[in-house]
């Protein structure tokens, strides 16, 4: 299952760019992990994206949903995987001593 692995990494680089610190987030210094369930159909489109573990702030998970749905169509599914229906986790952490995280 080595290519679920390889696409996952690749869907949590692509994301990077699309990465945001909410000012309110930040005016307010609300950190936290959020684990986003990405469910890709069969038809290599997200069938089902929803937050698996909350950071405990709605704007930050919200951020960590809308950034990895934007990242989804920059990388290419693996042939191995097409045609298949998949889950990704993917993580995204908010850390404002981190600031690659901004």
């Amino acid at each position: 299952m080595g290519s679920l692995a390889q696409y996952r990494l690749q869907v949590i680089s692509a994301a990077r760019q699309f990465k945001r610190y909410p000012r309110v987030a930040m005016d307010n210094s609300w950190e936290g992990d959020v684990v986003v369930r990405m469910v890709i159909g069969a038809d290599g489109m997200i069938s089902a994206l929803s937050i698996k573990s909350s950071s405990g702030r709605e704007i930050l998970d919200q951020q960590a949903l809308a950034m990895f749905k934007k990242a989804k169509p920059l990388v290419q599914i693996p042939s191995t995987l097409r045609g298949k229906e998949f889950t990704l986790e993917l993580r995204a952490i908010y850390n404002l001593k981190d600031q690659d995280s901004g």
